[in-house]
């Protein structure tokens, strides 16, 4: 019959259609160890666009915001290894915030114009966590997280995505900005992660047996100490490259 033959025809047509399809389907899709040969894009490095860390206070208590003071401040708390005695971290809900630090603002040994970047608030236990575009170069000059105000003002320079706020690294940051005031001169920038490191863990030795019922009294004796410890100055020195001819100080805030 004339439409069996036709359907014979289609469906030889057919399966020689498929059976070419296949095979170039299995050319390229498997290699000769029988895998496959079908490659994607690779995925994009993961990148840290945050910081996070623990807000530390005496007995855990960090004094209320005063809305006040002259920064458009919001700032925060980290999870400790703790560099004091009689610190924890601060309970209820306070504001942590992000800023950019210019080296023009910071060079006479005051910050009165920080650029807010991000803040964010902290949960109750201590600890915040900032997410934004800017933590993904923390190698710039220079990020800064901060909580409190006026007399509870409590700061840290960012030398890591993990980066604790208590009167240790607070006073790292008036040593350094008191620094940047004195003979010979030198600048904000000079200053590395590494060497923020460096420097915030010789004070955390220094600092250790400081006491204060209060943020304002614990951050004060902090940095006194500080001051006085050889094995600061000596950091300090090696970060700058140039000796401290006069005391360190800024301990006391105007």
């Amino acid at each position: 019959m004339v439409v069996v033959g036709r359907r014979t025809a289609r469906r030889g047509w057919l399966m020689l259609l498929l059976s070419g399809w296949l095979a170039v389907l299995g050319g390229s899709g498997c290699g000769t160890d029988g895998t496959s040969g079908v490659s994607f894009p690779p995925e994009p490095p993961a990148t840290e666009a945050e910081i996070t860390g623990t807000v530390l206070a005496p007995n855990g208590e960090f004094a209320a915001l005063d809305r006040g003071w002259n920064w458009p401040l919001r700032l925060g708390v980290v999870a400790p290894a703790l560099a004091l005695q009689g610190v924890a971290p601060a309970g209820g809900i306070l504001n942590v915030a992000l800023y950019s630090i210019s080296l023009t603002d910071a060079k006479d040994g005051q910050i009165n114009n920080p650029k807010l970047l991000k803040d964010s608030r902290t949960a109750g236990d201590g600890i915040y966590q900032i997410v934004d575009y800017a933590a993904r170069d923390i190698e710039q000059c220079r990020l800064m997280v901060a909580v409190g105000v006026n007399e509870t003002l409590t700061r840290a320079f960012v030398a890591s995505h993990s980066t604790n706020i208590d009167a240790v690294s607070e006073a790292v940051v008036r040593i350094v900005l008191h620094r940047l005031t004195q003979a010979p001169p030198v600048q904000l920038c000079d200053f590395s992660n590494a060497d923020l490191t460096s420097i915030l863990d010789a004070a955390a030795e220094a600092a250790f047996p400081a006491r204060g019922d209060s943020v304002a009294t614990i951050n004060l004796a902090a940095c006194e100490r500080a001051a006085r410890n050889r094995d600061v100055r000596l950091a300090v020195e090696a970060a700058s490259g140039v000796p401290v001819d006069v005391p360190l100080g800024g301990c006391t805030r105007d």
